[in-house]
């Protein structure tokens, strides 16, 4: 796994299991933020990302920042790799957490997201 890059991981963590698109914010501690469809209904820490913000991307999305995800081994072996986002998009998640940083994420992760991100920039 590496910081910035696209993952589809089919994850147990859905009901029914399902492939999520992910983007991974530590590589050392194996972290990603999920892109969704639809905007998280609590509205924290939700960054609306366009359908030609990366080719893995079919439609406009959101990417939730609200909170850090990280998956079983078993599912990890099993992503598949979509490539890195751009720096553009990489600056603008950085942007974003430091004008809006979600208050349901915890500073440690806050800090790991925006640093490692700001090394694709």
């Amino acid at each position: 796994m590496t910081v910035g890059h696209v993952y589809v991981v089919r994850t147990t963590l859905s009901r029914p299991p399902k492939d999520k698109l992910t983007i991974c914010i530590c590589a050392a501690e194996l972290l990603f933020f999920w892109i969704n469809t639809e905007a998280r209904p609590h509205g924290i820490g939700q960054l609306q990302l366009e359908a030609d913000d990366h080719v893995a991307l079919s439609h406009n999305c959101y990417l939730d920042c609200s909170r850090v995800t990280t998956f079983l081994p078993l599912e990890l072996r099993a992503a598949q790799h979509r490539g890195s986002i751009s720096p553009v998009l990489a600056g603008r998640i950085v942007q974003f957490l430091i004008d809006e940083p979600p208050k349901t994420l915890s500073p440690r992760f806050l800090k790991l997201a925006k640093e490692n991100l700001s090394t694709l920039i």
